[in-house]
């Protein structure tokens, strides 16, 4: 993927920034879960991101967990609504958590923030990513490959 070197940089930057280590954590999340979550417990932020979804869309959900560490979005609710982190960490004292920042919808503006900061951060970290290197193509699939070059133009 072209954004992982940025995306590590990234979480290497925030974990500076707050002198505490920001982790990623895979997880299996099932509807109506959200798809990534910034859980900020005292001394560790775990941005939880879907595990059975494709990996551009991972990089997308971290980038954007990271935004809202970024732009110091907080919860709506006060104190943090429990409810999504005692499902998904059900072991977890709520006490621990001090702030756990997930939405399902686009509408707040918290959100369309980090969406669009994702956005352009990946947009950033593929145009900056070296070029993938050049293949051979088998001369029996040649001819394939230059009709589908010449049918999609250069990119």
């Amino acid at each position: 993927m072209p954004g992982e070197a940025g995306i590590a940089q990234l979480c290497a930057h925030v974990s500076a920034e707050r002198g505490r280590p920001v982790v990623t954590a895979p997880m299996d999340l099932e509807a109506p879960s959200p798809c990534g979550m910034w859980i900020a417990w005292q001394d560790i932020d775990v941005i939880v991101y879907a595990s059975d979804t494709s990996p551009a869309h991972q990089d997308h959900i971290i980038v954007h967990e990271l935004a809202h560490i970024l732009c110091g979005h907080r919860a709506v609710d006060e104190p943090p609504d429990q409810g999504a982190v005692g499902t998904l960490f059900p072991d977890l004292d709520p006490a621990l958590v001090r702030d756990a920042l997930y939405r399902t919808a686009y509408t707040d503006p918290q959100e369309r923030e980090a969406e669009m900061f994702a956005s352009l951060f990946l947009k950033r970290a593929a145009a900056s990513a070296p070029p993938e290197p050049v293949r051979e193509v088998p001369c029996a699939d040649a001819e394939i490959i230059a009709r589908i070059e010449a049918t999609l133009g250069p990119h």
